[in-house]
């Protein structure tokens, strides 16, 4: 799925699993015993490693979430969606974009075995969340609910059934919100689905899983 600033030149499993590839490829090479390292040589060391096992971390939960949320939402919303990309896209924490830039500053664009706007790319998913978002919210409120002042029902309990919040792909130390905060962040994900779902399905698709926010249930 093409957004404004466009896709990875690969999906995005085989884009992070190249990264990591690469990252541990430099580290091997550039590895020295740690009486021979200066501190700034310990310190690049150290910050290679700490990237290639977080993008480990998440190609992990991409797994996951192509194993078992990905076909829980499919299941209950009657439609399969037409790239599991979209879903991870919309799933990737706002504290990736320090993980990624953070690749960009250390190394030239030369010295990377890929597109460097790959990586770029992979640094700006956080804002999908917030756009899809909006396009779901407002759709179902002029489209499909009862005018535009309708309200749209059962998203943080949608969010908690496909377990959205917590299979988020991110940091280890991202933030941990609670209270309002945390039921705003588990809406923006359930209706973010639900506008990729109207992107990708149409009309037709998105008013098919109308009643799954209203009941709580499967469609």
């Amino acid at each position: 799925m093409a957004y404004e600033y466009g896709s990875p030149s690969r999906p995005i499993e085989e884009t992070l699993t190249a990264i990591q590839a690469w990252l541990m490829e430099v580290y091997r090479a550039e590895f020295l015993p740690a009486h021979r390292r200066s501190p700034r040589r310990a310190r690049r060391l150290r910050r290679i490693r700490g990237w290639e096992r977080e993008i480990g971390h998440l190609v992990s939960g991409i797994d996951r979430i192509r194993q078992e949320t990905l076909p829980c939402i499919e299941r209950d919303v009657g439609y399969v969606f037409q790239d599991p990309d979209g879903l991870f896209r919309i799933l990737m924490d706002s504290s990736t974009r320090r993980l990624f830039f953070g690749i960009l500053e250390e190394f030239p664009e030369d010295a990377l075995p890929f597109p460097a706007k790959d990586i770029d790319i992979l640094g700006r998913f956080s804002d999908d969340a917030q756009a899809l978002a909006l396009i779901g919210d407002v759709t179902l409120r002029l489209k499909i609910l009862s005018g535009p002042h309708a309200g749209v029902p059962g998203l943080a309990s949608l969010s908690d059934r496909w377990e959205l919040h917590e299979q988020k792909l991110g940091l280890l130390c991202r933030h941990h919100p609670t209270g309002r905060t945390l039921e705003r962040e588990k809406e923006t994900l359930a209706g973010a689905v639900l506008g990729l779902l109207y992107v990708e399905g149409g009309i037709d698709a998105l008013r098919a899983a109308v009643p799954l926010l209203m009941s709580g249930g499967p469609v």
